[in-house]
């Protein structure tokens, strides 16, 4: 019944104007193959609905034209970096302390190919196709809503010594998004003017329920596997539905986390470079971009209950770089 179905399906789609050669090509196709026409066709196909890279920007961006604050958990002794430098440092995406850091989805994914009988070499080709997607040069800036973090300040807020230097800069949203994308497009106003050197930034907000992720990941695999299956058979649709998936799954990977991480609500900058030249430091070592900052740029401080600095501490320090305006605060954690 479902092979009439989708023989039907086809046979509607290729009424028009379709060459005999080209309708004899498609019908001769596997199951799989056929279905993953269909799938693409079809918009109301689980992975038509799953796969549309705008839509899925969109379901998971931040608006920006809010001015909501937001905060960027660091140690003091980093601040103070930033500070004299006049500018944030942005880790590659390889640099996170989550191991499974832009991988999530991938994992997902791979579970899900030999829950529906992938076998190995099938799945180390959708681990080639991951790591061979052409968006790895990509930097993120991570920050969250929660201002008074306790998970958080342990997390980014103590230094060598096990010494609690944390503290939480707020930042207004509408601020950090524009900042970052006009220096990183490097004057351009249009992704179509774009080339080697520049970069687009743009903000998502981090997934964190397993079943929404699923939900997303599991239609895209499987049409991966089906045109995997077929690419011998017709080549050209199969391809252009394998490079689909992996944009797809590029967007999964930086949206989607480990739902044990749900307490960081992460919200994230994610500037993608084009090229090899956007104000990379060190790149043979550790490659990050640079996010030059006012003095208006970092409107509170809020420090790490039991901290090394003081108020004052933080107060003077702020002044001696010309960071005046800064409101500083003490958190109102117990411990």
């Amino acid at each position: 019944m479902i092979d009439n179905k989708v023989d039907s399906f086809l046979r509607n789609l290729m009424s028009d104007g379709v060459p005999k050669e080209t309708q004899k090509m498609v019908m001769g196709l596997s199951r799989w193959g056929k279905q993953a026409l269909v799938n693409i066709y079809d918009k109301n196909s689980d992975f038509a609905k799953r796969a549309a890279i705008e839509e899925n920007v969109h379901r998971f961006a931040v608006d920006t034209s809010k001015h909501l604050k937001i905060y960027h958990y660091t140690k003091v002794g980093s601040l103070i970096k930033i500070l004299s430098s006049g500018s944030f440092l942005i880790s590659s995406s390889t640099l996170m302390n989550d191991p499974d850091e832009f991988k999530w989805a991938n994992k997902i994914g791979k579970e899900y190919l030999r829950k529906t009988g992938a076998n190995e070499s099938e799945v180390a080709a959708f681990q080639e196709m991951i790591d061979l997607q052409p968006f790895k040069d990509s930097y993120i800036w991570s920050f969250t809503k929660n201002d008074d973090s306790l998970t958080l300040y342990n997390v980014y807020g103590l230094n060598e010594q096990n010494i609690k230097e944390g503290v939480a800069l707020e930042f207004d949203l509408n601020t950090v998004m524009h900042t970052l994308a006009s220096r990183n497009a490097n004057g351009k106003n249009s992704l179509d003017e774009f080339e080697d050197g520049d970069a687009y930034t743009f903000p998502i907000q981090v997934q964190y329920d397993e079943n929404l992720q699923k939900e997303y990941v599991n239609p895209i695999v499987e049409e991966w596997l089906y045109a995997y299956r077929s690419c011998m058979d017709d080549p050209n649709d199969m391809h252009e539905i394998m490079v689909l998936c992996a944009k797809a799954m590029y967007l999964f990977n930086m949206a989607f986390k480990n739902p044990d991480l749900c307490h960081e609500e992460e919200l994230r900058f994610v500037t993608v470079k084009i090229g090899d030249n956007v104000n990379k430091l060190n790149a043979s070592y550790s490659p990050r971009i640079r996010c030059k900052i006012t003095k208006e740029f970092i409107l509170s401080a809020k420090l790490q209950t039991g901290n090394y600095y003081s108020v004052a501490d933080l107060k003077e320090i702020l002044a001696k770089y010309g960071y005046n305006n800064v409101q500083v605060k003490q958190s109102r954690l117990p411990y």
